[in-house]
């Protein structure tokens, strides 16, 4: 729910070492500047000593938030682009913030940035207010939005290995969390779970949802996953924040597993909050477009797996003896009925 920088990709690729890199330089925005020269410091109402905003307010009533200050170091012109986001659940649990331009929802829409567009000329700065203005009638509990900050113009850091091309860019967004007074009535619940094969391996998915609200901390629990009385892997499910009115789906990950099609696995976790626990208990198959994924990326069962077809050969084989046997005794009766009388 902090000031956080994060990497706007154009195409797919690993970006951790420059996601640090930018981390790094948010802990002290005051010192020195990302690539871009924009310098980026939230100025919460309150002196709280948050790097995010965070405010209570009522329901039909508005309220100062803060400010951002904006900062160019540098000797060129830098236009910024600031817009309220959601906020999200990461899948792995962990608050997160939705792209700039995307379409916003609930509490996001409380959110109001004094201006959109700034332009910030050579050694210059400037603070953007930021309010919050809850609709009469808004139910009670913890909201949590952001506020998107990028500077325009990002030539993009480029990255070209094994003829991958990948550009990124650095965006700011910062934690809007509001409080409606009210009762609170914290909820996670588990509403099933799905099995994929990715690159790295058989994925198993979690589906939960908080439609609780209350932003819950702490998050955290176990998962069991089973193949017959074969343990295909057990893992704790770390710490972690899950924001109200969202849902995930947890990956988890068996590697060196390559079953046929048909698999079934058994699928037993839980997730310990405050105020409750969430449990599932599900089976899951593998289906068949998840083997084909599976072959597509070469990998096939072992050898010696059972097929995914032994059912249907099993049924043939049984149909086949059912129609001798039935062909056995016609011919049986058949002999018997054109004996003779008395003939035995």
């Amino acid at each position: 729910m902090s000031a956080r920088p994060t990497r706007r990709r154009a195409c797919a690729g690993r970006l951790a070492a420059l996601a640090t890199v930018c981390a790094a330089t948010l802990a002290a925005p005051a010192a020195a500047a990302p690539p871009t020269g924009l310098v980026v410091v939230p100025r919460p109402a309150g002196a709280n000593g948050l790097s995010y905003f965070r405010l209570g307010v009522r329901p039909g009533r508005s309220s100062r938030a803060g400010s951002i200050e904006l900062r160019n170091p540098t000797r060129s012109t830098v236009q910024v682009r600031l817009s309220a986001v959601d906020g999200l659940t990461l899948s792995t649990l962990g608050s997160g913030y939705a792209p700039p331009g995307s379409l916003a929802h609930g509490s996001t829409r409380w959110v109001g940035v004094g201006r959109g567009l700034v332009t910030l000329g050579p050694r210059s700065s400037t603070r953007v207010p930021v309010t919050v203005k809850v609709p009469a009638g808004e139910h009670p509990g913890d909201f949590l939005s952001g506020v998107s900050v990028e500077a325009l113009g990002q030539d993009g850091q480029g990255l070209s290995r094994k003829g991958v091309s990948i550009a990124s860019a650095s965006r700011y967004a910062i934690g809007v969390e509001v409080s409606v007074p009210g009762p609170r009535w914290p909820l996670i619940r588990f509403t099933g779970a799905a099995i994929d094969r990715q690159p790295a391996g058989l994925t198993f998915e979690l589906n939960a949802t908080n439609p609780g609200n209350v932003v819950l901390q702490g998050v955290h629990g176990h998962v069991l996953v089973m193949r017959g009385r074969q343990i295909v892997l057990s893992r704790a499910i770390e710490a972690g924040t899950f924001v109200s009115g969202t849902s995930i789906s947890y990956p988890v990950t068996a590697f060196h597993q390559f079953p046929p099609e048909g698999t079934s696995y058994r699928i037993s976790a839980w997730l310990d909050y405050r105020g409750g626990v969430a449990r599932l208990d599900t089976a899951v198959a593998f289906g068949h477009t998840a083997a084909a994924v599976q072959q597509h990326y070469g990998h096939a069962p072992p050898p010696g797996a059972p097929s995914s077809d032994w059912w249907k050969i099993l049924g043939v084989g049984l149909i086949a003896l059912y129609a001798l046997g039935t062909t056995i005794l016609l011919l049986r009766r058949r002999s018997r009925e054109a004996r003779p009388a008395g003939q035995t």
